[in-house]
């Protein structure tokens, strides 16, 4: 007899006594590399925002199904070399290259020695895996060498691709985009976060629609239950503001300058001279490699130049645990990120009923629903942003009816489901001799339209 667990917003909580599948003589956990981003790292900062939360979420909920898994990341820094994400998931901090934070340039140069090391951990333990999932280019370039090692199924999840930032005006990273072509054509399974990363993989890098597999992430409803954001607004020392927010890293690709310049155009009309500002994250490898300090530095420079000095917050980056505060205390959650595979900050905003503005991009066009959660703008012209966050803000009933209506939508995106989508990819892979149907393994309408439509 074992117990089990569910997350809680203090880590594990117990919840029933039983006896877990997985402790079962011969299960087999899945191996899944994380090379620079840890499920356990704080968010907004670094390299950590998205898919770290998605990681350690999809394999807290896979612990409690009875599949364990292996989460292999790079030591960056302190910590224990195991270390529990949830009954059956363990963080393993590998050794490869200096224990410092680098950037993903040098990272890269390291992924042979990281490969090694997975195998040779691996190899002490005696230990065997059903499945690898790697995540971001990095984990694929791991994935693909460990499943000639192992003769296990490969999963390949890419977070962001190098062509879809390409389109959207940032710099063509040439190396990357070569690698991301040739893992998509070679992994047994992709899985994608949304309908329109999907649909990338097949219109720019020409992957087979029939490995591709959707899972969406979701909200930890325990977690984003009801909050009281009135103490955050007096600690911040914004009683009686309404209150535009930021949430993420702060790099070029997010986007938070936008906000800024918008935000400034409407403090210049009487009845919005009362709006603040709230950024809540820290610089990114990307951001803080920039001239002159780095993003942050630069954003807090723009903001005093443009006139919101003293109105525009820099909290830094804020713990998870703790960021359903920060949705809950304000009036509108902007996310005006040049491309987004998913838009996690948007679909969080809206489960605490706070209204989104966001851009139309990418994953974000399945979580917001224009006109009724919220707005997506076309483009990045600030001016558009300021219209969008006015329409809001100006109407406080109908800024109520888009949180209500925000709060049902959020709620269609569960972590259970994406988990459900996973293991049942992972079963699917398992077995030999399945008969044919869904590559994913689960049969849906929703998920038929969901990949459906990317080839569309």
């Amino acid at each position: 007899m074992a117990v089990e667990y569910a997350p809680g917003p203090g880590g594990f909580v117990k919840e029933r006594v039983g006896t877990l599948g997985a402790m079962r003589q011969g299960s087999r956990a899945v191996a899944v590399i994380s090379v620079h981003a840890s499920p356990l790292s704080d968010l907004g900062s670094g390299e950590n925002g998205g898919m770290n939360l998605a990681i350690r979420r999809l394999c807290e909920g896979l612990s409690l199904r009875g599949v364990p898994t292996d989460v292999f990341v790079r030591r960056d820094g302190p910590g224990p070399d195991e270390e529990l994400i949830a009954p059956l998931s363990r963080l393993v901090r590998l050794p490869v290259g200096p224990p410092e934070p680098l950037r993903k340039e040098e990272v890269r140069e390291l992924l042979d020695d990281f490969t090694d090391a997975t195998i040779r951990h691996a190899a002490s333990e005696n230990r065997s895996y059903r499945a690898i999932h790697g995540h971001y280019w990095h984990g694929g370039l791991v994935g693909r060498r460990l499943r000639a090692a192992w003769d296990v199924a490969w999963v390949q999840s890419f977070h962001t691709l190098a062509l879809t930032k390409a389109r959207a005006g940032l710099p063509l990273d040439a190396l990357r985009a070569q690698a991301e072509g040739e893992l998509a054509a070679q992994a047994d399974r992709l899985v994608a976060a949304s309908a329109a990363e999907a649909k990338d993989l097949i219109r720019l890098y020409r992957a087979s629609r029939d490995r591709i597999c959707v899972a969406q992430p979701g909200v930890d409803p325990r977690l984003f239950a009801e909050h009281d954001g009135s103490s955050l607004r007096r600690s911040l020392g914004l009683p009686g503001a309404r209150i535009a927010l930021f949430a993420g890293r702060l790099e070029p690709l997010k986007g938070a300058q936008i906000l800024l310049d918008a935000a400034a155009h409407l403090r210049t009309r009487p009845e919005f001279s009362d709006l603040a500002v709230v950024v809540a994250g820290d610089d990114s490898g990307d951001g803080a490699s920039l001239d002159h300090g780095g993003e942050r530095r630069r954003l807090e420079r723009h903001a005093a130049r443009i006139g919101l000095d003293g109105h525009a917050h820099f909290v830094g980056a804020v713990p998870h645990e703790q960021i359903a505060q920060y949705y809950a205390m304000s009036d509108v959650c902007v996310v005006p990120s040049l491309t987004e595979s998913f838009g996690l900050v948007a679909l969080e905003a809206q489960a605490l009923g706070t209204p989104v503005v966001a851009a139309a991009v990418g994953g974000l066009r399945e979580v917001v629903e224009d006109g009724v959660t919220g707005y997506l703008v076309e483009g990045h012209d600030p001016d558009d942003y300021a219209r969008a966050i006015a329409d809001v803000l100006r109407d406080p009933v109908r800024k109520s009816e888009m949180g209500e209506e925000a709060r049902r939508r959020a709620g269609r995106f569960t972590w259970h489901r994406a988990v459900d989508r996973l293991a049942a990819i992972y079963d699917r892979l398992s077995v030999e001799g399945q008969p044919s149907g869904s590559p994913c393994g689960y049969e849906d309408e929703e998920a038929r339209a969901l990949i459906g439509s990317a080839a569309s």
